[in-house]
């Protein structure tokens, strides 16, 4: 087991669309992520699938052409960033 390395501390569900099944979620986060020995303020967007961060691996966001998934996570980002 890796030791721990990101800290978040404040986050953002943000609701996956179809073709993601229901309980898929964006996590757009600000935190702590350590990086050569140091750790550094980051935002970080992962996937959440049934309350579970990176179901079978898949933890980078993929956002449908199709809706307005990046939109919104980018506005959650912002939101973050600017408080």
């Amino acid at each position: 087991m890796s030791p721990k390395i990101y800290y978040p501390h404040e986050y953002i569900l943000v609701p996956a669309s179809s073709p993601y099944p229901e309980d898929t979620f964006y996590k757009v986060s600000i935190g702590q992520q350590g990086f050569c020995g140091y750790f550094h303020n980051v935002l970080k967007i992962e996937m959440v699938y049934s309350n579970q961060i990176g179901a079978g691996g898949k933890v980078n966001p993929a956002f449908p052409c199709s809706t307005g998934d990046f939109k919104k996570v980018m506005e959650a980002a912002n939101k973050l960033l600017l408080t």
